[in-house]
């Protein structure tokens, strides 16, 4: 199922998708032998067009067009070892003929989650706009590291999240120990609202509790950057995965970065990209 939805990075990859696109051509063969040769072309996937098709890379997507590779192999005279050969139509004197195949793959992102692939912990937006793009100063090849949770005063990197017990309004703590866990049935999708509750479980009980992830990539939702107060609701805005790299209890934070490199394997449903929030994406999906 395709849903509204707002998540996509400003500007894909499209290099990237190219070049995966041309390496895995060798992996499929025709007459038994490994294909070489290909074109690649990537833009939209634009489904409003009759028929479907890819639109260049430098407009302005609408919610109906979502980024793609499309692959044409084309089996002939100098292209993957020439035409495909007719074997039981030779008896009739039927020539070797030339063949081509197109396939597209689109990008898309979760629509929504089960609140079971999901830790109850927010991000906004305005963490999202600094620290997405961020790289380590010493390593610059390496995802900068920032610190999620209740500021202390010690510490100034500290920056300000919410816990959220999604769809139930309580502060339990066998609640959140039990989404925590993953052991909550139900799913939530982009526009519902969740609850953010007071970050007072972070003292004694949900950073050590989250800190047993360290070293693991972590899906949680984004909210709107005005929502970070006590017992409120927020929409959800997207999903961003988020790897865990080290966590204090006394200090009252998670330490990590986020995980470009993440794909959401248990999403609900997919959603077409919109610019305005970075999110993590679902597997690439055949469409053509």
């Amino acid at each position: 199922m395709l849903v509204p939805y707002i998540g996509a990075p400003s500007t894909p990859n499209w290099i990237s998708g190219r070049n995966k696109a041309t390496q895995t051509v060798p992996l499929n063969r025709a007459d038994n032998d490994p294909l070489t040769d290909c074109q690649v072309e990537y833009g939209y996937w634009s489904f409003t067009d009759t028929p479907p098709s890819l639109k260049l890379p430098g407009i302005v997507p609408t919610a109906s067009q979502y980024p793609a590779v499309q692959v044409t192999i084309t089996k002939a005279a100098g292209s993957n070892g020439g035409p495909v050969k007719m074997f039981l139509a030779s008896v009739l004197g039927v020539l070797p003929a030339d063949v081509s195949a197109k396939s597209v793959a689109m990008i898309s992102f979760p629509g929504g989650m089960k609140i079971g692939g999901l830790k109850p912990l927010v991000a906004t937006e305005d963490i999202l706009a600094k620290y997405w793009d961020g790289f380590d100063p010493l390593n610059p090849t390496k995802p900068v590291r920032f610190k999620v949770g209740e500021p202390d005063k010690k510490d100034a990197s500290v920056n300000d999240t919410m816990w959220t017990s999604f769809l139930a309004d309580t502060n339990s703590n066998a609640y959140t120990k039990d989404l925590i866990d993953g052991v909550i049935p139900g799913e939530v999708w982009i526009g519902d609202s969740i609850h953010l509750q007071p970050g007072t479980r972070a003292d004694d009980y949900g950073i050590k509790e989250m800190g047993r992830f360290k070293d693991t990539t972590v899906v949680i939702p984004i909210v709107d950057p005005a929502t970070l107060l006590a017992n409120c609701e927020a929409p959800i805005k997207g999903f961003i995965a988020f790897h865990i790299t080290n966590y204090s209890q006394g200090g009252q934070y998670l330490e990590g970065y986020f995980d470009k490199d993440y794909v959401i394997t248990n999403p609900q449903g997919a959603g077409s990209p919109n610019p305005s929030v970075h999110s993590t994406s679902n597997p690439p999906q055949l469409v053509y």
